[in-house]
């Protein structure tokens, strides 16, 4: 797997990116893995190039909604480079996958040399901040169906695939409703013909009918990445 299969890595320029690769280590993703737990110290940065990424909000309770989602677009551990050394969020693995990871004091030395790496940097993290305020915009004032769909499409367009290995049980916990309630909404997507759901499987049918029962936050998100990185 080329690290070129994650997009920031592919903006550097060649000579840079060949100054990070021999500390770069292809690592597998696998479902429900935790990255990081809240709070806890940030050893590694993750760039995935294929599955899905959740960073979630934890509450006392042990309940917990997801802020932002990261695929082969991004990184996990951004925050790391600012000097922060624990994570804010509980970041666990959705969709399984592969990635490559890298010692986050040897990246924060690269980070510190390279003007290129730098400035990726810092537009990934608007792009990113605007993703986690859209989404905190969304969970307030938003329908769980519009919310459900704009999720199921970020998830795809990160996967790249119709089908999406999920649970019920799992996007319950990344909208922060009960199971029951999602598995409601799906069965009547289902019969509107957008979705075919399967045990633990969701396959897209109708992606442009999806986007229509959206809201504007998924289309915002996208427009930010596109404003940053083209």
């Amino acid at each position: 797997m080329s690290a070129r299969s994650n997009k920031l890595l592919a903006c550097l320029p060649t000579a840079e990116l060949e100054k990070l690769t021999p500390s770069l280590r292809e690592v597998p993703l696998e479902a429900k893995q935790i990255i990081y737990h809240v709070r806890s110290s940030i050893d590694y940065v993750y760039f995935p190039t294929s599955g899905i990424i959740s960073a979630m909000t934890l509450m006392e309770d042990g309940s917990a909604i997801e802020v932002a989602t990261i695929g082969n677009e991004g990184m996990a551990g951004l925050i790391a480079v600012t000097g922060i050394e624990t994570s804010p969020y509980e970041v666990m693995v959705q969709v399984r996958g592969t990635g490559f990871r890298m010692e986050v004091q040897a990246f924060k030395q690269e980070v510190a040399k390279s003007s290129a790496l730098h400035d990726i940097l810092m537009r990934y993290n608007v792009a990113f901040s605007v993703q986690v305020s859209y989404s905190v915009a969304c969970n307030g004032l938003h329908t769980i169906e519009k919310r459900c769909c704009r999720w199921l499409l970020m998830a795809q367009d990160r996967v790249g695939s119709k089908e999406l290995l999920l649970t019920h049980e799992f996007i319950a916990i990344m909208l922060g409703v009960r199971r029951p309630s999602v598995t409601d909404l799906l069965q009547a997507l289902q019969k509107k013909g957008l979705i075919n759901c399967g045990r633990g499987r969701i396959e897209i049918l109708d992606r442009p009918g999806l986007e229509r029962m959206t809201c504007e936050c998924y289309r915002r998100t996208n427009e930010e990445f596109e404003r940053q990185f083209g």
